[in-house]
């Protein structure tokens, strides 16, 4: 543990922040076709997409981020209160960005400009984890946190997975969660 704090350098959890971009994207752009892969399985649903949806495609970015500011905090955590506070309320923070970005991104150029792209479907992905990221780390290095901030940032984590848990299976018939090649939502 020693060793991998020392080749961190000198602010090793700025630079895990930072590190967790290229780890994030290409973790989240190896999930597309594990739902196909894994035989529909919906325990791997959970986790990966299940549809071409908006909404499905927002957990490539969710899960993997979620994982590694968690791997981050039991790397990084023997900070005491402070830090955890500090941490989990940056997470919270990345956790809540990389969806508002990608859909920022995605619905402009979709919506506003009636662009169809794959290649811009794969950037509002790599910008929506790039932006997070940088956003957090700016959080996590600039903002005083409050203890409640703490409680906050663990009810919005536990509150967006478990809204990304629920609508696989009991999907909003609203257009986020609609898959439009097919015309399905969620597992179904």
């Amino acid at each position: 543990m020693g060793k991998l704090k020392s080749a961190m350098g000198r602010d090793p959890v700025h630079f895990w922040i930072c590190l967790g971009i290229p780890v994030i994207i290409i973790i989240g752009s190896l999930m597309h076709p594990i739902y196909q892969w894994s035989g529909n399985s919906k325990i791997a649903g959970i986790f990966v997409p299940v549809n071409e949806s908006v909404w499905e495609h927002l957990k490539m970015g969710f899960w993997p981020m979620l994982l590694w500011w968690l791997t981050g905090y039991l790397l990084f955590g023997n900070g005491g209160m402070h830090f955890a506070v500090q941490w989990f309320s940056s997470g919270a923070i990345a956790l809540l960005s990389c969806p508002a970005v990608i859909l920022s991104f995605f619905y402009t150029y979709t919506g506003a400009l009636g662009i169809e792209s794959l290649a811009l479907d794969i950037l509002s992905f790599i910008l929506g984890v790039f932006a997070a990221q940088l956003i957090a780390r700016h959080a996590y290095q600039c903002v005083r946190y409050h203890f409640y901030c703490l409680y906050i940032s663990y009810s919005l984590i536990i509150l967006m997975a478990l809204f990304f848990i629920l609508f696989t299976f009991f999907t909003p018939r609203l257009p986020l969660f609609l898959d439009f090649s097919t015309g399905k939502y969620g597992i179904g």
